[in-house]
């Protein structure tokens, strides 16, 4: 079982769906995704589950996706991928069930495109969210954050490679519902979680399609949709062949530490 990328475990109503690549600081693959999506199934399927918790194993929530094995795909290869990890998310803000996300420690990148479309997030006072601390795409992932927090918050991180703000920041900016000392979070969540389980499911259901109906009209599923587009392109950009030039030369690290070098 432990060989399982996403691990669920159930605590009457409430299932844990939990990241399990603690190594790897939960960074996204196939393997992961693989079992992400088989998980979902299994709990949607589940008519004595009500509410879903999502959380990471050991130090992160997820760093995002796993850019180990980075190859060079067309254009249209580029946004095939990324519609795919697209609808993804989609399927989890679809989701007849509420979702919760538990952030303790990092989440990071493509990790939050999976906050984003949570019901809602609970975090560690000390949680750390953020980009990319290099310039690898555009377009994808910080349109998600606008939703949550304001077209200029969102800009603001989105353009500033690897920005960061913490449980307590993500929360004032709205981001974040709500955030715990990091010894209360685990317990904090699940009683929110059963406060929101007391609720019969068939009601929850259609609580939560009225409140995505709203988003819909405003133009989310447009946005997000577009994100891979925008991205693919952007992945074609002298800039971008600079970054993965820096990458090879110095490694991932090495190139961090170029870029923060430069003087504007």
């Amino acid at each position: 079982m432990e060989d399982k990328k996403v691990l669920i475990e159930k605590k009457g109503k409430i299932a844990y769906l939990i990241l399990n690549r603690p190594d790897k600081l939960n960074a996204l693959n196939a393997e992961l995704f693989s079992d992400f999506d088989a998980a979902l199934t299994e709990i949607e399927e589940d008519n004595d589950v009500s509410v879903v918790i999502i959380k990471g194993k050991g130090r992160a929530f997820s760093v995002g996706y796993d850019v180990s094995k980075y190859k060079d795909p067309s254009v249209t290869e580029d946004r095939d991928r990324l519609e795919g990890f697209t609808r993804r998310w989609l399927r989890v803000w679809e989701f007849p069930k509420p979702i919760i996300a538990q952030v303790d420690g990092y989440a990071l990148a493509g990790g939050t495109q999976l906050l984003a479309c949570c019901d809602f997030v609970i975090a560690a006072e000390d949680a750390q969210f953020g980009f990319p601390s290099l310039p690898l795409g555009g377009g994808f992932v910080g349109i998600y954050w606008g939703w949550h927090v304001g077209p200029q918050r969102a800009k603001m991180l989105d353009l500033t490679a690897g920005s960061r703000i913490t449980g307590k920041e993500a929360a004032d900016y709205g981001f974040v519902a709500r955030c715990f000392k990091k010894e209360e979070l685990e317990e904090e969540t699940l009683n929110i979680a059963r406060g929101i389980a007391k609720t019969p499911l068939d009601i929850l259901k259609l609580k939560k399609k009225a409140h995505n109906r709203t988003m819909e009209l405003q133009g989310f599923r447009t946005s997000v949709m577009f994100g891979p587009e925008q991205d693919a392109i952007i992945h074609t950009a002298e800039g971008i062949k600079l970054v993965h030039e820096k990458i090879q030369e110095f490694g991932l690290k090495g190139a961090i530490s170029w870029f923060e070098e430069q003087k504007v």
